[in-house]
């Protein structure tokens, strides 16, 4: 310590002896400390205004010495008191303002208010896929690829398969997230329903929190995530490459409410988002699907893809005989006026559809004929209504006074 008081006092004193005699003053304290066992541990220096001469390579060395000896002595005295000494601070976790306590991973970003349901493959190509089904009665579950819908029974087994072109970085993750598909209803939270909740079916033993819809099965790395601004719930896993001789990785899914529920999806439609992710949120693929959780899976599928398959028919029809329509006869036949002389116009409103649930193929196709006799009315003028009624009335009195 001594050798380091002098060190400075020789190089202060050789320093301000370069500076204007008349615009400075300063105290050092004494080169020797003989006699006194205390030490002082400062420098002070009092000065006003000063100016220095050109500072030539032998004053800027000295200059330089100064600041390197005090820096030493400095650091040496903190160094000893210091709480957040370099030893200190290399044991002092920093927590990510996204991370969660029961976090496997690391830091993860917010998610959107509104995900995206853009399918979107990304630069290793991210696919999802599933085997293939059937619409058998006794099956668990079913997907539709003319629907690019998914249905399952709850709470059963629901195998989903993930593709990836190249080996994405290491820590990535899957997300499924789900979310309602309409409008008016995606910036709700799905959650399950209170019934199933609350109740002790499926939430027995189980480590995934019970609001939680979907849950991953046979992965203790799994992770479910509470959003803490939006509240949106998902369910994560690292990613696994493929096995040897395969070329995707299976992730096994459950669905814990009906869609059907009160008080939770209440037959409202939802997405499955199916995400991979780096392991700061950053989405490196995406992709979405429909979901209904249903207790006859095929059966479900089979009336959707039937009813799809009309309407298809019935929309190609409606431009055909749109297309029809716009033609202009020169003449119609005697006696029988051209359509749309005098058809009915439509009211306001009319011209939305409108779908009914019906049980039972028979029942379906007897409301189909009634469908189709009302459309094909509109499109007969009024004039030949009129006469068939009145043909009607005549044959029901002339039947009536027979008997």
């Amino acid at each position: 310590m001594s050798q380091i008081s002098t060190d400075e006092g020789t190089t202060f004193e050789h320093l301000w002896s370069t500076l204007e005699p008349d615009s400075t003053y300063f105290d050092l304290p004494p080169s020797n400390h003989t006699g006194s066992n205390e030490v002082s541990d400062r420098t002070e220096v009092t000065m006003d205004v000063f100016q220095m001469r050109s500072m030539n390579d032998s004053v800027m060395s000295q200059f330089n010495l100064l600041n390197n000896s005090m820096d030493q002595s400095i650091g040496s005295r903190a160094a000893s008191t210091s709480p957040y000494s370099s030893e200190h601070t290399s044991n002092v976790p920093t927590h990510s303002p996204y991370s969660q306590p029961s976090s496997t991973f690391d830091a993860m970003s917010p998610a959107p208010v509104i995900p995206s349901n853009t399918d979107y493959p990304g630069p290793h190509h991210f696919e999802v896929t599933f085997q293939q089904s059937s619409t058998a009665k006794s099956a668990t579950w079913t997907y539709s690829p003319l629907l690019k819908k998914l249905y399952c029974q709850i709470a059963k087994t629901c195998p989903i398969q993930i593709k990836v072109s190249t080996p994405p970085p290491p820590g990535t993750v899957i997300r499924a997230m789900p979310v309602y598909k309409k409008a008016e209803h995606v910036t709700e939270v799905v959650k399950r329903c209170p019934n199933h909740e609350l109740g002790r079916d499926f939430n027995d033993g189980q480590s995934a929190p019970a609001s939680h819809l979907i849950r991953v099965e046979g992965n203790n790395l799994s992770q479910y995530v509470d959003d803490p601004v939006t509240g949106r719930q998902s369910v994560m896993v690292p990613y696994e490459p493929p096995q040897v001789g395969t070329e995707f990785t299976t992730i096994l899914y459950n669905f814990m409410c009906n869609s059907s529920c009160v008080g939770g999806m209440n037959r409202r439609p939802i997405l499955i988002i199916i995400t991979l992710e780096t392991r700061d949120g950053q989405v490196l693929g995406r992709r979405s699907f429909e979901g209904r959780i249903c207790a006859c899976p095929g059966r479900d599928r089979k009336a959707d893809e039937d009813h799809y398959r009309e309407q298809q028919a019935l929309n190609e029809s409606a431009a055909k005989n749109g297309n029809a329509n716009k033609r202009t006869f020169k003449q119609s036949p005697q006696g029988i006026p051209a359509l749309g002389s005098s058809v009915k116009k439509r009211r306001h409103g009319e011209e939305e559809m409108y779908y009914v649930p019906v049980r039972g193929r028979e029942n379906f196709e007897i409301l189909m004929k009634i469908k189709e006799s009302l459309e094909l009315v509109e499109l007969v003028p009024q004039q030949l209504v009129d006469s068939y009624r009145q043909q009607q009335q005549q044959l029901l009195q002339r039947q009536i006074s027979e008997h």
